[in-house]
């Protein structure tokens, strides 16, 4: 029974391995040295960049249809939620996709040797500024400045970080 273990084991290892594989040869831009684990899920793989020694940690969510980037030397905790992607607000239309859903649609913008705490969510259309950290549970709404911590639903300003 050990040796069928094994070979499972190895098999599964192998075709993980492939995933990620797979999954970074379709992103827009893929640093070197990232480190994708292999729940992470992407949507329109070919809207993401990512930069050089970047962790995305298990059950992050990463919705890129309208241009997720992020920057070199950045983790981002488990459970986290980005997305340059969102719905029509009146009622009548927000079932489904539509023309119209670009309007409330905008890139996401994550600079370099930022970290984001788990289960944040990173809303379309915000640039976090470089050094720049996310609380853990944090919603983010609007621009973050570089060197500066934020949390809270929605995040808000809690202190400045110095470099």
């Amino acid at each position: 029974m050990g040796i069928f273990y094994r070979l499972l084991w190895r098999f599964e290892r192998g075709l993980t391995n492939y995933k990620m594989w797979l999954m970074k040869s379709r992103l827009k831009h893929c640093g070197k040295n990232i480190k994708l684990e292999p729940t992470v899920h992407v949507f329109v793989p070919s809207g993401l960049s990512i930069g050089d020694n970047t962790s995305i940690a298990p059950y992050t969510t990463i919705y890129a249809t309208f241009g997720v980037t992020i920057g070199k030397n950045c983790l981002i905790s488990s459970n986290c939620g980005i997305s340059s992607y969102n719905h029509i607000v009146e009622c009548d239309n927000r079932i489904g996709n539509t023309s119209e859903d670009f309007k409330y649609s905008k890139p996401v913008v994550i600079g370099d040797n930022v970290w984001i705490g788990m289960n944040a969510c990173i809303l379309p259309g915000v640039t976090v500024g470089n050094n720049s950290i996310i609380g853990s549970g944090s919603v983010v709404t609007k621009d973050i400045p570089e060197n500066e911590i934020w949390v809270g639903n929605p995040a808000k300003f809690l202190k400045k970080i110095n470099v």
